[in-house]
């Protein structure tokens, strides 16, 4: 009896020995970390997951109602992809949009605020960086002011400054009148944009003056012993450090530019963007009033269906975010880039 309890005490001593024994411990150990790393990748999964459903739900849906025959939306069967599939949705909203005509009317003015507004803030970036002069700070206090105050608080100021825009005066010194109706044009754009006075152009001067402050100075002042000045400093060495910078902001400025409704009912009336146009197609068809060659749908569409206006909708939706989602298919690559270089998040 004795020996029997002193076997299996021994057998008892010799198994706890094996589990505490280094290696099984660290074998342990390295079972808790990949279980916890599992969870932790398990838990960012649908997260993710989760934010893509989010953000892309409402795009694919839109999609999908866009190709829908009206057969299509009355069938409980139908949920994403079409049964008839077509396309006279999309060739409505186009004629009812005069979808070529305010393409390039938002083309030319989204490049040439682009063009305006990536300059401009690059240079104000650049002094703000680099140069020290008078009241330096107070002034990029004014520029942040810039991205916080709603650009509608500066609306009727905006729009009677360019209804008459007289230069601190002195037209109407010289002629005697007011000055000249600057609206119904690309000028109140080039102008705002040309002075950092743009769709978030504080942003953008912000974004770079901190690139600008953390290239080192030994470059420049490298440049400068050789013989070149300021300008050809800026041109041929703080440019081209700046160019992952200077890609995100004409991204963004143009996204913004194209997707702009508020400057754009602002200053243009008669002049049609692409979101103006869409603005005016979905009055048209919410009120049933059609013009033109468009009196031929109505009796295709019923104009009463709140669901049939939703397919219109998503089909003008569509064709004024196709540019963009294209535009994304080829230069994504870069834009995930130069996000990364500049350390943008959120």
């Amino acid at each position: 009896m004795d020996l029997s309890f002193g076997a299996v005490k021994e057998s008892c001593r010799r198994v706890k020995g094996r589990i505490n024994s280094p290696k099984s411990i660290h074998l342990r150990q390295k079972i808790d970390r990949e279980s916890k790393s599992w969870l932790w990748k398990l838990i960012r999964a649908v997260f993710v997951i989760g934010f893509c459903f989010v953000i892309l739900y409402p795009v694919l849906t839109m999609i999908s109602k866009s190709f829908m025959h009206q057969s299509d939306i009355y069938d409980n069967t139908v949920i994403w992809i079409p049964k008839h599939f077509t396309l006279e949705n999309l060739k409505f909203a186009w004629d009812g949009m005069d979808y070529v005509k305010s393409f390039f009317n938002s083309f030319l003015l989204t490049l040439l605020v682009t063009l305006f507004q990536t300059i401009s803030c690059m240079v104000a970036g650049y002094g703000f960086a680099r140069f020290d002069f008078p009241f330096k700070r107070l002034f990029f206090v004014f520029v942040v002011f810039t991205i916080i105050i709603p650009p509608q608080q500066l609306m009727i100021p905006l729009y009677l400054h360019f209804k008459n825009f007289d230069f601190f005066g002195l037209y109407g010194l010289i002629t005697g009148g007011s000055g000249p109706n600057l609206l119904d044009s690309y000028l109140p754009f080039i102008l705002l944009s040309a002075t950092c006075m743009g769709m978030r152009n504080g942003l953008f001067v912000f974004i770079f003056r901190q690139a600008f402050r953390s290239m080192p100075r030994e470059t420049e002042e490298s440049a400068m012993v050789d013989g070149a000045n300021a300008f050809r400093t800026f041109f041929s060495i703080m440019m081209p450090g700046a160019l992952a910078v200077t890609a995100t902001i004409v991204l963004f400025s143009f996204v913004w530019q194209w997707n702009d409704t508020y400057y754009s009912g602002l200053f243009l009336s008669d002049l049609k963007t692409v979101t103006k146009a869409f603005q005016a197609f979905n009055g048209y068809i919410s009120s049933g009033r059609l013009y033109g060659d468009l009196t031929s749908y109505s009796s295709v569409y019923d104009f009463t269906d709140k669901n049939v206006l939703l397919v219109l909708r998503n089909s003008g939706i569509l064709l004024v975010m196709a540019p963009l989602m294209i535009a994304y298919l080829f230069t994504q690559r870069y834009f995930v880039e130069s996000i990364e270089r500049t350390g943008l998040v959120g």
